[in-house]
């Protein structure tokens, strides 16, 4: 199957835009950190990475397969 530009720009702004998401969060894990909560905030960095990865993944896949990319309404 041929990828189509337009769907892959787009799936290009949709992972960038849910990383710049991400990473406030991570801002926000980082003050958690600086305020004593280590364990609790390097876990979230974690978490929030580990989304960013997964999020790109699958809009990728989609993008090279065609399938419907269906949006988590957990994020």
């Amino acid at each position: 199957m041929a990828v189509n530009p337009r769907d892959a720009v787009d799936a290009v702004k949709d992972i960038a835009t849910h990383a710049v998401e991400k990473a406030s969060d991570i801002v926000e894990n980082v003050s958690d950190i600086i305020r004593g909560d280590v364990a609790g905030g390097a876990s979230s960095i974690v978490q929030h990475s580990i989304d960013i990865a997964t999020h790109a993944v699958d809009r990728t896949k989609e993008v090279f397969t065609g399938g419907k990319y269906e949006v988590d309404e957990d994020e």
